[in-house]
């Protein structure tokens, strides 16, 4: 065989890898194709408010803060929350107790944020740890209802560490005018 032939061989085999490789990532199930969320958090809807980033962040000691962020097309409120955490083998515990407003009041099209500090939403319970799942149901004044599974991030993630939940009065040693801790007396 010519060596002409040979290379015009070569060149057409070539040409026809690297077609085959480029054409073998197209079609209905690439990944750009697929939904996902970017974030840690889980993304529901309740009819048309949509419920963006759900998380809760939580320390060891079952101390946290529900972070989401939502949008509803029309004036409603979130008027309910209740947050259950998820044990090994999704065995559910202890129901979390969750404080903050009454209801979080949402405008329309507004992007309310729960984790801020006129809306944080605070959770505490026995069973929540970081690392863990909840399962969470939010309640609207309009009636839609969401669901689901988020996972329980730690305050130690750098990403989190801005956040926590409003401090517990405790006690402290007693301070001087200038900051500084009294000095113990002694009789």
């Amino acid at each position: 065989m010519p060596r002409r032939t040979i290379r015009r061989t070569s060149r057409v085999v070539v040409a026809g890898l690297g077609t085959a490789l480029l054409l073998s990532g197209c079609g209905f199930d690439v990944q750009t194709l697929q939904e996902y969320t970017p974030a840690q958090g889980v993304n529901v809807d309740a009819g048309a408010v949509k419920v963006r980033n759900f998380l809760v962040i939580a320390t060891d000691e079952g101390e946290g803060v529900v972070s989401a962020s939502i949008l509803s097309p029309t004036d409603d409120r979130l008027t309910g929350m209740s947050i259950t955490p998820l044990g090994a083998g999704n065995a559910e515990g202890t129901p979390l107790t969750v404080s903050g407003p009454d209801a979080v009041e949402l405008p329309a099209n507004d992007l309310v944020v729960l984790s801020s500090d006129q809306q944080q939403v605070q959770v505490s319970g026995e069973d929540l740890t970081p690392g863990l799942s909840v399962r969470f149901v939010l309640t609207f004044a309009s009636g839609a209802q969401a669901d689901g599974l988020a996972p329980v991030m730690g305050f130690d993630q750098e990403k989190y560490a801005t956040l926590s939940p409003t401090p517990q009065p405790t006690a402290s040693p007693a301070t001087g005018a200038t900051g500084s801790p009294t000095p113990a007396t002694t009789p």
